[in-house]
């Protein structure tokens, strides 16, 4: 017969494996269930961290392996790293510097500093025992309905204006959808003089 303790933990395993949520935080698993301590969901997700079951991104920071059959495992897109991150600051926030980079698949690796760009105010979180830093932007940045707006300035912002190619073009077409292409028609006027060609570029049907 089971017990009430080993019920409740059935229940934080169900409720994680049965989310959509690749990345997540302890809090979203608090949110997810009734009547469970923050003590038991952190020795339920410890014991699926050494099973291999989760991975920790960062302390207070899990994430659902992924595996490529020919790449191997996957680390999570910076895209859900901002959305847990947002989930849990309760305001826009999106990937900046290196981190856009790799939500556009312009780069394959997710730096070890975790940099956000918010339309809150400048600060620095904590996710367990890591920093999050938030650094404000205009809010005109957020205005657009996709993300992809304000994401992709910053992607092209962290690769400089010398160093946008004809390869990063196609990749970054490539990576998004036609009905951002037709959004990001609309808000090219938010983004720097320098960087609205390329833009146009990328928005081009």
């Amino acid at each position: 017969m089971a017990t009430p303790l080993s019920f409740s933990s059935d229940r934080i395993r169900q409720a994680i494996r049965a989310s959509k949520r690749r990345v997540f935080t302890t809090r979203d698993i608090m949110n997810g269930i009734s009547g469970v301590s923050r003590n038991l969901v952190d020795q339920v997700i410890s014991r699926m961290v050494r099973s291999g079951e989760l991975e920790r991104v960062s302390p207070g920071l899990f994430s659902r392996p992924k595996l490529h059959e020919n790449l191997g495992p996957l680390a999570p897109l910076s895209e859900d790293i901002a959305a847990a991150v947002e989930r849990s600051v309760g305001m826009p926030v999106i990937p900046s510097g290196a981190l856009a980079l790799n939500a556009l698949h312009l780069s394959e690796q997710v730096p070890a500093k975790l940099e956000f760009k918010t339309a809150g105010p400048t600060r620095t979180i904590w996710v367990g025992r890591r920093q999050i830093h938030l650094k404000h932007a205009p809010a005109r940045r957020f205005r657009a309905r996709a993300r992809v707006v304000p994401l992709l300035i910053e992607a092209l912002g962290a690769l400089g204006r010398n160093h946008i190619t004809e390869d990063t073009i196609a990749t970054v077409r490539r990576t998004i959808s036609g009905s951002d292409r037709v959004l990001l028609r609309k808000h090219i006027g938010d983004a720097p003089v320098w960087m609205q060609p390329h833009l146009r570029e990328i928005a081009a049907d």
